[in-house]
């Protein structure tokens, strides 16, 4: 799913930005689900702001 319609979607353009993540402990998917979106939120800040938006 990652490497072939994560990309494919995003490379469309017509259903905004996605990203994959996988969690394999139920007690820390809440945790590890806000690091995930905190750093493709920063991946994307960085892109933006250094022109590879």
């Amino acid at each position: 799913m990652e490497p072939y319609w994560v990309p494919g979607v995003n490379h469309s353009g017509r259903y905004s930005r996605w990203a994959f993540a996988e969690f394999s402990d139920v007690y820390r998917m809440e945790t590890d689900f806000e690091a995930k979106v905190e750093a493709e939120f920063n991946r994307m800040i960085e892109g933006v702001t250094h022109g590879k938006g």
